[in-house]
């Protein structure tokens, strides 16, 4: 505790930042006995700082439960909860790929399984008001992406960031959400459940003191988290001026891959990927175009393929519109022991929230496996279409565009206001009559349709 509270005194120091901590840890071990010695001895001798604040700064470094000191208090009430805790720069569980970039954040905090940290992580980040096709493809390439292995991170903003949380969760995955705010805060307020869920299900972060409003400045630096903790970083829409090209420069400059995702020429929403693409990002139409990137960072089978997964490089595989096709299939069951069968099941959900088909684990089998009426949290908006469910009555035009755009995948509010044209206070109004009458079910902050009304 002593530690956390003498990097807390030194985060508070103005004028203290990357450069002048790298000159007190060229002289202070962060791990060594002597630390809080070396520190109160060579602290004031650092050029550009205030004495008057150097001088207090030793002081709580010295003694740091002596006097008065809020954000002291406010921290070790936060600490009381449960997988609650504070990460500082050159502890022996800092994140290696983040202690790696120009200025690594000199405090994390975190909220959740904070094991996560050191398992392979994927960025997926994007515009704040995406299409419908930008959302959706988030939440795809997300949850087959979890399904393979990697922990999805982003940024908890609204639009893409929410979609791919959104999607790693629907498939069971791992994500973590890095904050632009204090870790209590949640901004925007309407991903209070999505906040929730991470924090049960994956792991919440932010290099912010608590209670840290949402500030402009505060995002760009958040950007550079999860370029750090990341092997890679997809962009799936962005416009030229889009904080995701922050995130994308600065994956580039810590020697990250960095796919893009294309699309029209002539929506604005495309025009930073294309710029990014042009500039030597990985242009990425499935899955297969990062897998065969990053698969080393896996540490797979060695007789693992990325055909294991239906991952084929045969283009004979692929869709017209770049996914994989439904004519894919799967190696004979008896090639793979127990733990390489588990594979192939997470292979059938992949494809499935690629192109909306089931298969089967054996390939001598033909038929699709059977769906059931009620909702498959891997189905895609495909597959609700495939299905050709009879549509409900409703009490009024609204309610059936409501219902018909969830149907296609519009899962929040921020996407329904965008697929429909309406106002929040109508959809709200109108998504409460469908959820009493049972046509819509809400989880976790996603809305679906409840097919078996």
């Amino acid at each position: 505790m002593h530690h956390a509270l003498a990097f807390l005194a030194l985060s508070q120091l103005k004028g203290f930042g990357p450069a002048r901590l790298n000159l007190l840890l060229q002289q202070c071990e962060p791990d060594g006995d002597d630390f809080y010695a070396d520190c109160l001895r060579y602290l004031p001798q650092i050029p550009g700082l205030n004495a008057q604040q150097v001088q207090l700064c030793c002081q709580r470094i010295h003694n740091p439960f002596h006097g008065e000191w809020k954000e002291r208090d406010q921290l070790l009430h936060w600490l009381a909860y449960d997988q609650h805790q504070v990460l500082t720069l050159g502890h022996a569980d800092y994140p290696e790929l983040l202690q790696q970039i120009a200025d690594p954040p000199l405090m994390l905090y975190l909220a959740g399984n904070a094991e996560l940290l050191h398992q392979p992580q994927l960025a997926i980040v994007g515009s704040r008001k995406p299409t419908i096709e930008g959302f959706n493809d988030a939440r795809r390439f997300a949850g087959a992406l979890s399904e393979l292995g990697w922990c999805i991170t982003s940024g908890l903003a609204e639009g893409i960031d929410a979609a791919a949380h959104q999607g790693c969760l629907q498939a069971n995955g791992k994500t973590l959400a890095v904050l632009g705010t204090g870790i209590d805060r949640v901004y925007p307020r309407s991903n209070q459940p999505l906040y929730e869920q991470i924090y049960y299900q994956g792991l919440l972060i932010s290099e912010f003191p608590l209670g840290t409003a949402p500030r402009g400045h505060n995002f760009p630096k958040r950007n550079r988290i999860v370029a750090g903790l990341s092997v890679g970083v997809l962009v799936v829409e962005a416009a030229l001026k889009s904080g995701s090209l922050i995130s994308a420069r600065l994956a580039c400059e810590s020697g990250r891959e960095v796919f893009a995702i294309p699309g029209s020429i002539h929506q604005a929403q495309y025009k930073g990927c294309h710029q990014l693409i042009k500039q030597g990002a990985k242009l990425t139409e499935t899955i297969q175009d990062i897998h065969e990137e990053l698969a080393h960072w896996l540490q797979l089978p060695e007789s693992y393929s990325s055909s294991s997964f239906g991952l084929t490089t045969d283009s004979s595989h692929f869709s017209s519109n770049g996914l994989l096709s439904a004519k894919d299939s799967l190696p004979a069951v008896g090639a793979f022991s127990t733990a390489k069968n588990q594979q192939a099941v997470a292979s059938n959900q992949s494809l499935e929230l690629f192109t909306g088909h089931s298969h089967s684990a054996d390939p001598s089998s033909s038929n699709m496996a059977s769906t059931p009426d009620a909702y498959n949290p891997n189905l895609t908006a495909v597959a609700i279409k495939q299905k050709a469910p009879s549509v409900p009555k409703f009490d009024n035009p609204q309610q059936e565009q409501l219902w018909q755009a969830i149907a296609q995948g519009a899962g929040n509010l921020d996407a329904l206001v965008m697929a429909t044209g309406f106002n929040t206070g109508e959809i709200s109004q109108n998504l409460l009559m469908l959820e009493l009458s049972g046509r819509v079910v809400q989880e976790a902050g996603i809305y679906r349709v409840n097919l078996s009304v």
